[in-house]
């Protein structure tokens, strides 16, 4: 079986490739800038571990899967490779843990004044006892829009600091996720939350958020699902967390809101234009963090995601993260 290797993998991880199989043929571009997909003409080719298909297949007869490194697979809308017989297994689970970080780390830097803190150090200023101080995360509640491997890591993070999680999800009668998951964390039996509710719900429960943090999936449905309708249903005192696509935002929206005081913050690590242009007002809003979609930045665990697919795959066993065509994720 022969395997195309395009996606940049970590030290001793193509060893433990060749290792799986002495049928394994693994072929190993990863290093190569000049490679060019489209360009591909190998009949023999099974497997493609990279971010997409040539455009055209007749040179790729025997191509079955793709295994994208990225959770996200809206870059494969125009031209779907599961409508051409391509299975596409994508990485859900393996930015699991640094997203859940990531909104942590950001949720408790918004009730903790570390800017005030760092000024205060540079000044050698000792505050007297009526300046801002931390606030307590414990007891609110975060609405988290997507409930997959991210939502439920992020969901578990969270709870461990005593926030109540609500989850909205498109199916909240699945309680279950049998995506790849590390070793430990996540939500698999989705016990977490207080509340599973349904997309429809939305609204509802947006008004009870905290924090309103979305880690779902860019479709044709869920494009610029946080709009002005959604913004308004939220308290003032909230804060809008998007580590997963930008489109997900209505973002002429989202600026009226946070020039208009309606909402108290957001922490953008995402955008609907990457990079984010120099002159975007979101740059000088206040109250608004912006990080350039670095939340999931690791490869730690795509690996061994990468790896067990790839037994599975020799093994003839159900592969992991199949994407469902109708869902689009």
């Amino acid at each position: 079986m022969r395997v195309l290797l395009q996606a940049q993998v970590g030290p001793g991880t193509i060893e433990r490739l060749r290792a799986l199989s002495p049928e394994l043929d693994l072929v190993d571009v990863s290093g190569d800038d000049t490679f060019d997909v489209d360009a591909l003409a190998d009949p023999e080719i099974e497997v493609i571990i990279g971010r997409r298909i040539p455009t055209d297949l007749s040179r790729t007869p025997n191509l079955r899967w793709l295994q994208t490194g990225s959770a996200g697979v809206d870059h494969l809308a125009g031209d779907p490779p599961w409508n051409k017989g391509i299975v596409v297994t994508n990485g859900r689970g393996v930015f699991a843990v640094p997203i859940g970080e990531y909104v942590s780390g950001a949720i408790l830097r918004i009730n903790q004044p570390v800017g005030r803190w760092a000024a205060d150090q540079a000044a050698r200023h000792w505050p007297v006892d009526d300046e801002p101080v931390a606030s307590v995360v414990r007891g609110r509640t975060a609405v988290l829009v997507g409930y997959g491997s991210i939502g439920r890591e992020v969901a578990r993070q969270l709870a461990a600091l005593g926030l109540r999680i609500v989850a909205v999800k498109p199916r909240p009668e699945v309680r279950a996720d049998a995506s790849y998951r590390v070793p430990g964390t996540g939500d698999p039996d989705g016990s977490v939350p207080a509340r599973i509710v349904g997309v429809e719900a939305l609204a509802e429960v947006a008004r009870e958020a905290d924090y309103l943090i979305l880690t779902l999936p860019l479709t044709a449905r869920s494009r610029h699902l946080i709009d002005a309708r959604l913004l308004a249903a939220l308290p003032t005192t909230a804060w809008l967390i998007n580590v997963s696509r930008g489109p997900l935002v209505d973002e002429d929206a989202l600026l009226e809101a946070l020039r208009a005081g309606r909402l108290a913050g957001a922490v953008l690590d995402v955008f609907e234009r990457e990079p984010l242009p120099p002159d975007h007002p979101l740059w000088g809003t206040p109250n608004v963090t912006i990080t350039p979609h670095v939340s999931g930045a690791t490869a730690r665990f795509r690996d061994d995601l990468v790896v067990e697919n790839v037994r599975r795959y020799l093994a003839g066993e159900p592969l992991l993260n199949v994407v469902d065509p109708e869902r689009g994720y």
